[in-house]
């Protein structure tokens, strides 16, 4: 730790704030509770609190260096960074008790009921750049392990309740790893393959061991939650708020339905209920039978599912996808579901009538749902089907095996060994992709078991007894000064780095290796 505090505050740009504070903007512990302990407590090391009712213990220690990063913090969010954590905060109090509710189910502590802030602000619309969504900042392959549906139809990963289980899982999964909260929640920045790996390589027993050994976002992502949280916390304090009560109703649906029919018979606008529900990618729960929720203001509930009990089913026309079988033609095709040739030609984008065995058609069918689904025929095709063992891809017009190979980060030899190609590929087409992929079937969504044993065996945790710094050189910097500023030799410095000089340039990265305890 131990950056300058301008550096250190410079970093929370990232979330839109400044900097300013005075004596008078400290906090009292007593009144906010233990994290602001921690944060401001002199003594070397602390152990936080054991949680009640059964919940995984929230411990972590700082020494004074790491707890003033904290405090530094905390001022900084209790001052011009107030109003945008206040914005935050009143963008997530209508959902923090359902976070709560589920959180207390699964064992997960309180505190980290406030990760949204750091994740995606409260935002449950939020999307970064790299893909991740929804208020838990779930990636496509990682929501999908923990059995979130992410399809044409569906982006559950912007379902709160939903998305909440599987972060509660996410979370539970990777405190057993490393027993160590601050460990999980630096793996759920930067995944635990890193953090794994950077405690194997430099050794550590807690994330204030390794933390100069990550990237600047996760190394900021500890000591930013524990400060915003302990400010949150204050905030809703004050305000006595009810972490209790659900100020919004949730129908669990197991026939499609669109919002359309649901503002039909309820009166609440379709722009609300769209707001509501932004996991509905058509407005629509999907074309199957699974169960799908579907978020309305408070008090609806009942009214709502008494009238779907009432309401018709209707029979709606739609496209499913047909396996060409050996000895098939588009004539037996057609007359096995009703059909012409024409029409299979039209709907499958065929310019003739020759067909291969294992080509994916659409064929016609149809679905049932509640009344004013859609005034169109329904596409139930999936070009992209997620299995635990791989990727199945339907070929599309204009597809190369190097377009497919690019598109999922693999060689077109092996496209072409795995599923036996010679040459040649055609519209329509069912693809193999055998990349190890922790992702399930659109169709039949579950939670895939992690060998979390296997991850936590890979994990040798030890005290650490070197130190490394990585030295950034700056204009003016020479190996002198580099060694005087760190308590070194020059000598020392030209071995671990193998310069064969004294000349290093700026920008160069300069490795210091020093014992625990030597000085910083």
């Amino acid at each position: 730790m131990g950056f300058p505090v301008r550096i250190v505050l410079g970093l929370f740009l990232l979330f839109g704030f400044a900097h300013s504070w005075s004596e008078d903007d400290y906090l009292n512990p007593d009144d906010i509770g233990v994290i602001i302990a921690i944060a401001i407590d002199a003594s070397d090391a602390t152990d936080l609190f054991e949680k009640s009712r059964g919940k995984v213990n929230l411990s972590l220690k700082m020494d004074f260096t790491e707890k003033a990063d904290v405090n530094e913090r905390i001022h900084f969010f209790k001052t011009k960074g107030f109003l945008q954590l206040k914005k935050y905060v009143e963008r997530g109090k209508p959902y923090i008790p359902l976070i709560k509710k589920i959180f207390d189910r699964y064992g997960i502590p309180d505190e980290l009921i406030f990760l949204p802030i750091i994740e995606s602000r409260f935002n449950i619309k939020a999307r970064s750049p790299a893909g991740a969504a929804g208020l838990w900042q779930f990636m496509p392959q990682t929501g999908r392990m923990y059995g979130l549906r992410i399809n044409k139809w569906i982006d559950e990963r912007y379902d709160i309740e939903k998305s909440t289980i599987a972060a509660a899982f996410y979370l539970k999964d990777l405190y057993h790893i490393f027993d160590d909260w601050m460990l999980a929640l630096a793996s759920y920045n930067t995944g635990e393959g890193i953090i794994i790996r950077k405690i194997n390589k430099y050794g550590g027993i807690n994330f204030w061991d390794i933390d100069e050994y990550l990237s600047r976002e996760t190394r900021n992502y500890i000591p930013n939650f524990l400060a915003a949280v302990s400010v949150v916390k204050d905030i809703l304090k004050e305000e006595h708020f009810d972490y209790e009560t659900v100020h919004f109703d949730i129908i669990k649906v197991r026939k499609p339905v669109s919002l359309l029919y649901i503002s039909e018979l309820t009166g609440i606008s379709l722009s609300t209920l769209k707001k509501m529900n932004p996991h509905l990618k058509k407005g629509v729960t999907p074309p199957d039978d699974g169960e799908y929720n579907i978020y309305i203001p408070e008090g609806y509930k009942e009214t709502v599912e008494v009238a779907l009990e009432k309401s018709p089913i209707v029979k709606y026309r739609a496209l499913k996808e047909y396996t060409v079988k050996k000895g098939d033609s588009l004539y037996k095709i057609a007359k096995k579901f009703g059909t012409t040739v024409s029409y299979l030609r039209k709907i499958n984008d065929l310019e003739n009538s020759i067909i291969v065995r294992g080509t994916v058609l659409k064929v016609p069918s149809y679905i049932e749902a509640y009344p004013d689904y859609t005034d169109r025929i329904l596409d139930l095709s999936e070009d992209i089907i997620y299995t635990p063992k791989g990727i199945i891809y339907k070929v599309k017009k204009g597809d190369t095996l190097g377009k497919i190979a690019k598109k999922f980060r693999v060689s077109v030899k092996a496209i072409k060994r795995w599923n036996r190609i010679d040459k040649f590929i055609y519209p329509n087409q069912r693809i193999v992709i055998y990349k190890k992929v922790r992702n399930m079937n659109v169709r039949d969504p579950h939670i895939v078991p992690r060998n979390v044993m296997y991850l936590k065996k890979k994990v040798k945790k030890r005290k650490p007894t070197i130190k490394y710094i990585f030295h950034k050189v700056r204009p003016g910097d020479t190996l002198i000064k580099i060694a005087r500023k760190y308590g070194v030799r020059v000598s020392d410095i030209k071995k671990w780095n193998r310069l064969s000089s004294n000349i290093i340039v700026v920008g160069q990265k300069i490795t210091i290796i020093k014992r625990v305890g030597a000085g910083s």
